[in-house]
């Protein structure tokens, strides 16, 4: 009930942003590939490519550059089991290009907190701020920041796709897309018939 409330609250408070208020846009990740071992809070050695070639990727597709580099990078904190790193380690390499630290305010179920702290902050104003979190949160994040409908439930497997928010007036425009990395490209080639 409290969680409703405060998704309520917070959709209110979107809504009642002004446009020159918001960021200009929002990208939302998961953190990449873990490893098999469930007890292993790390990146996968796959997970770690991954990460790195982010760094490429956001830093030059034109989705991802068209209000500029990222001025803010958030992860989620990390708890007391240590999870919650692989979201930060993804971004490390991202934030160090960009010379940024990566900002762990807030744990994956306070999605709501973070959205008002986006949407709020000044500086974040008509810039690009990127968010790497939980698979499991990032739809409600999405709706936290205005996107309606919220998006479907992230499937455990997807690790390559990602949202982009923008804002039109009072409405957040969702959009999904996909890094795809030359060497997914090359085996997208290989499987095609």
């Amino acid at each position: 009930m409290f969680s409703a409330l405060l998704c309520f609250s917070l959709a209110s408070t979107v809504l009642a942003q002004s446009p020159a208020t918001r960021p200009a846009q929002i990208i939302l990740i998961r953190h990449a590939e873990e490893p098999r071992d469930k007890h292993n809070p790390h990146l996968s050695n796959s997970g770690i490519e991954r990460a790195d070639r982010l760094v490429s990727f956001i830093s030059t597709d034109t989705l991802m550059t068209r209000f500029g580099l990222p001025v803010a990078v958030f992860a989620t904190r990390t708890t007391k089991d240590g999870y919650g790193q692989r979201t930060q380690e993804t971004v490390a390499p991202l934030a160090q290009h960009l010379h940024l630290p990566v900002q762990t305010p807030f744990l994956s179920r306070q999605y709501a907190a973070l959205a008002g702290l986006i949407l709020r902050t000044p500086g974040y104003a008509g810039k690009t701020v990127l968010v790497c979190w939980t698979h499991s949160s990032l739809p409600q994040l999405a709706g936290a920041l205005g996107v309606k409908p919220r998006p479907h439930n992230w499937k455990d497997t997807v690790y390559d796709q990602g949202y982009v928010i923008t804002y039109a007036g009072k409405k957040a425009k969702l959009e999904k897309f996909r890094e795809l990395f030359r060497k997914e490209l090359e085996q997208e080639e290989v499987d095609r018939p």
